[in-house]
């Protein structure tokens, strides 16, 4: 009949609209994919850590440290290197200027027992030093280093346990006195120039004993 749409031209235009039909419902599926792919990246990644800055690290200031919970001071360091009080002879007592006083009471030639690892058994001398606490405040005896040196080149001298090194530890109360016992390998023809320091807390002068020992 005339003026009826043709079949054909229907089923055309039927087929147009499913596939525009179809093709939509892919891009949102496309899409919900692709948003749920990004949301699930972003939780995963978890919220970026953010680094102190210099500034907020160390905003407490220097001056509130706890001058006790100062390092052990390096025993590796050679007289010269480290801030230090004037030399005295070995027989000689130092003060420090500030109530503390440092001297050795006894020297004595002993033959040293190698015990641990790096020591040598040979000629010793075994040094007892005292320290007198009339400062204010009590003294960490813990943070002590004694160390021994030969000549002028002022070549470290070897540690010994034995026989009888007991060195200073625990507290030393304010008006107290107490005693270490350390032994250094010095042979017998080179104790004619000794120096022995004493560094009690780290940036503060260590006790010098220089001269004659054993």
């Amino acid at each position: 009949m005339v003026g009826e749409p043709d079949g054909s031209v229907q089923g055309s235009r039927r087929k147009t609209w499913l596939w525009i039909a179809l093709a939509a419902v892919i891009a949102i599926v496309v899409a919900v994919i692709v948003y749920f792919a990004v949301t699930a990246g972003s939780s995963e990644g978890g919220t970026p850590t953010t680094t102190p800055s210099p500034s907020a690290s160390s905003s407490a200031p220097a001056e509130s440290a706890d001058p006790s919970a100062q390092p052990t001071p390096d025993p590796s360091a050679t007289p010269g290197t480290m801030p230090e009080l004037a030399p005295v002879a070995p027989d000689q007592p130092s003060d420090n200027g500030e109530g503390l006083v440092a001297q050795i009471t006894a020297m004595k030639a002993v033959q040293g027992e190698a015990v641990q690892a790096g020591e040598i058994a040979g000629p010793a001398v075994q040094f007892t030093l005292r320290l007198t606490n009339d400062t204010d405040a009590p003294l960490d005896l813990g943070l002590i280093a004694v160390n021994a040196y030969i000549g002028e080149a002022l070549t470290p001298a070897g540690g010994l346990v034995k026989p009888g090194a007991a060195p200073f530890e625990g507290t030393l109360a304010v008006g107290d006195s107490t005693d270490g016992v350390y032994v250094y390998s010095i042979p017998e023809d080179q104790r004619g120039d000794v120096t022995v320091t004493l560094d009690y807390r780290a940036g503060q002068p260590a006790f010098v004993f220089r001269g004659k020992v054993g």
